[in-house]
């Protein structure tokens, strides 16, 4: 499979927001595992798909209330049963980077147990090729 970005925007309303009056960094996580659950269910056309690692996340700049933000995520790696997103969120309004990550997440049989879904992925460029090797460093299971 090809490298394959997704789009998705999220307008940020009161009730996402922290006591400063800005995007609470909870919700934002939230719509970035959604994100990248999206990516990897498409590249698995199903649905048996679980997050399963979320990696380090350092939030740049806040979002107010009435901004939009938007999450492009693809899928940066794959494993035998496991697929490796990159989410990275910007403000629609101001331009401004927010957040960036990688998000592993793994294909499930009907029992919860991974199961392997015969993906490769084919980079398009130089740029695929170094958010793949990004990616492969959150591919691997903790010890």
């Amino acid at each position: 499979m090809r490298v394959k970005p997704i789009t998705l925007r999220h307008f940020v309303m009161s009730q996402d927001l922290n006591h400063h009056g800005t995007l609470y960094a909870g919700r934002c996580v939230e719509w970035m595992v959604e994100a990248g659950l999206i990516a990897a269910c498409d590249a698995v056309r199903r649905q048996d798909v679980v997050c399963v690692h979320i990696n380090d996340l350092y939030f740049r700049n806040p979002v107010p209330r009435g901004h939009q933000v938007e999450y492009t995520t693809t899928v940066a790696h794959v494993g035998r049963s496991s697929l490796v997103a990159y989410v990275r969120v910007e403000n629609v309004i101001t331009g401004d980077f927010i957040v960036d990550g990688f998000f592993t997440y793994v294909n499930v049989d009907e029992n919860g147990r991974p199961q392997p879904h015969g993906l490769t992925l084919e980079p398009a460029g130089q740029a695929d090729q170094e958010l793949m090797a990004a990616a492969s460093v959150y591919a691997r299971k903790p010890q």
